[in-house]
């Protein structure tokens, strides 16, 4: 895994995205989006969570066990995120777009990379819980991200932009909230 091509990765995403999605357009793979963009960062929002939950309680064993579980919840809350987002958004395309071709590399890339903002917001709120509110406010940059992904990955024209753009963003805004909420009250009676 290397870290400073992840960090050169994300910080062209949200500083200059139309310039990143190019790159991604034309040498991105799926394989490589996991491997040394998504998975890294979903690694680091757990380690951010397992540190932050370790901090905010005593140590013992009751605080390691609530730390596990909620480092648990951020990794299944985030991978299955993801990976249902990709099958939401390839299940709507053709709906949304139907001159288009369903393309699951352009859609996995598009929804992978999308996610930088709340991947990010999840990694920062694991260690500093109490900027909640301003993470909600910064989870909406998503939609401009998505905006410029969507022009050049998918390539679908500026009549059916803002629809599929909304429905990425709402995709990868929405799915980790829902799933973060389901997983920890089914885990709230663990502890």
């Amino acid at each position: 895994m290397n870290f400073r091509n992840l960090s050169k990765s994300v910080f062209t995403l949200l500083t200059e995205p139309a310039k990143a999605w190019r790159k991604i357009s034309h040498c991105g793979s799926k394989a490589s989006m996991l491997n040394e963009y998504l998975y890294p960062l979903i690694m680091l929002c757990c380690l951010s969570s397992l540190i932050g939950s370790l901090s905010s309680y005593e140590w013992g064993f009751d605080g390691f066990y609530y730390a596990i579980v909620k480092t648990g919840v951020t990794f299944i809350k985030l991978f299955f995120a993801y990976h249902l987002s990709v099958f939401l958004v390839a299940r709507v395309s053709p709906l949304l777009y139907a001159d288009g071709e369903n393309d699951s590399r352009c859609t996995a890339l598009l929804t992978g990379y999308s996610m930088v903002v709340v991947l990010l917001l999840d990694l920062c709120l694991g260690l500093f819980p109490n900027f909640r509110i301003i993470g909600w406010i910064l989870q909406f940059y998503t939609v401009k991200i998505v905006w410029d992904g969507v022009a050049v990955v998918m390539r679908i024209p500026e009549h059916r932009r803002f629809l599929y753009t909304m429905t990425v963003s709402l995709s990868v805004l929405v799915i980790p909230v829902l799933l973060g909420l389901l997983i920890s009250a089914l885990t709230k009676n663990l502890g």
